[in-house]
């Protein structure tokens, strides 16, 4: 992509508001819907319910800054370049987006209201507003860097418009009713984009309300299995899971509650406002997580090199248009990723782009609504995902990963029977 950022070939009709839900390292495993019992996720339960949930969603990078500027472009890491995390660093302080078209962008000039709520990390610093926002609350990494961003409860500080603010509590709280004020504010005509991006499902795995925690606590957790290992070198101590990890789930799982406690709380502010039937809602993820399964705590850059487990690609994907959807309660068990999403969002809001934009943004994503609308339609077999030198292609039963130089070959490649060996315990690859 080169040029200036996106200023034509947008139009749209009034169209649905759109609260997208973006969570930080909130594996697919770790969610009611998709078959976990142990964890409570009744917001979640019930958006599936009341719209459709994609049982094959994996994400694009299982790494944050790479899957979230992926979602934000509609195009591969190796197509936008981020290929691994920013961080706050002279040698990544540089306009990684340049030349990009943002998807805030697009439905900012297609006359969407548009924020970001939360967690950016598309580039060194999150202090400055990003393209597209006309609302913008994020992090304010000087005070003490990165890690404040990840500090669930005490005392965080934000960029709110791109001024210095800290507060006090628990974070997630404090950008729930940010979003909320942005729904409650804005003119019932004009229709909305919210990025609601909390952190809470991030390292660290503590901190969080205390009263879920102790309810964890008290649980019987046997989901997650137990003696795992990796073939795999943990790239960080933090990443070698104890022998217990019972502690850690609980706190996991309290962050995933408490993340759906939010949601709720926006969805009940939706519904008093009378416009749920005509808001989009989606609830996905950056990419997954382990919390102890293969012995790590983590995703993909947990270890060295690079794993492309199960658990670090999939993430909860879950859509409810109750107005536009034709059916509920609707289980796809699609390759679906971001890229994906990207395209589904500009469907559904209407946008028409010229030729030349879409050449420019050049997608390989694919919008859904044509498939619910015609379920025996045509879609992909295959699911991608890469990080740094490693690419992962998969048809559901097999995945093969693939290591390219200048890293390799020391760590080979690998290929997976999924169906006979779910755990990826045997590499098949010779």
């Amino acid at each position: 992509a080169c040029g200036s950022p996106a200023t034509e070939d947008a139009t749209s009709t009034r169209t649905p508001d759109i609260v997208l839900f973006l969570a930080d390292d909130h594996g697919q495993w770790a969610a009611g819907p998709y078959g976990n019992e142990e964890v409570e996720t009744p917001t979640l339960d019930s958006l599936a319910g009341s719209g459709l949930m994609m049982a094959n969603a994996t994400s694009p990078a299982p790494v944050c800054s790479p899957a979230r500027i992926s979602l934000m472009t509609g195009r591969m890491p190796s197509q936008h370049g981020y290929n691994k995390y920013k961080t706050k660093r002279p040698d990544f302080d540089h306009d990684w987006l340049a030349g990009e078209v943002l998807l805030s962008e697009l439905l900012q000039q297609a006359g969407y209201r548009t924020a970001l709520i939360g967690k950016w990390h598309g580039s060194a610093t999150s202090f400055v507003p990003a393209r597209g926002f006309d609302r913008w609350l994020s992090y304010d990494q000087g005070p003490e860097d990165w890690p404040n961003q990840y500090l669930h409860s005490g005392t965080v500080h934000f960029s709110d418009q791109g001024m210095a603010v800290s507060v006090d509590g628990f974070q997630l709280e404090h950008l729930g009713a940010a979003a909320r004020e942005f729904i409650a504010d804005g003119d019932r005509e004009q229709a909305y984009f919210l990025v609601f991006a909390p952190t809470d499902t991030h390292e660290p795995i503590t901190g969080h309300p205390e009263e879920l925690v102790e309810r964890y606590r008290s649980a019987d957790l046997d989901l997650l299995p137990s003696a795992e290992g990796s073939p795999f070198q943990a790239a960080y101590d933090a990443a070698v899971a104890p022998d217990d990890f019972g502690e850690t789930l609980a706190q996991y799982y309290a962050a995933v509650s408490h993340q759906d406690e939010e949601l709720a709380k926006i969805l009940d502010l939706i519904k008093a406002r009378g416009t749920l039937d005509n808001t989009l809602v989606i609830y996905t993820s950056d990419h997954g997580m382990m919390v102890g399964h293969h012995g790590l705590i983590g995703k993909s850059n947990a270890t060295i090199p690079q794993n492309l487990y199960e658990e670090s690609i999939r993430v909860p994907m879950i859509l409810s248009w109750p107005g536009g959807f034709p059916d509920t309660g609707v289980v796809l068990d699609l390759p679906f990723d971001h890229l994906d999403l990207f395209q589904t969002i500009l469907d559904a809001a209407g946008i028409e782009l010229g030729e030349h934009m879409w050449r420019r943004i050049n997608s390989p994503g694919r919008s859904l609504l044509p498939k619910l609308r015609e379920l025996d339609a045509e879609w992909r077999r295959y699911r991608y995902t890469e990080h740094g030198n490693a690419r992962a292609i998969s048809d559901g039963r097999h995945k093969l990963v693939r290591r390219y130089p200048p890293l390799d070959p020391r760590f080979g490649d690998e290929l997976y029977d999924l169906e006979a060996d779910p755990r990826e315990t045997t590499n098949l690859v010779d």
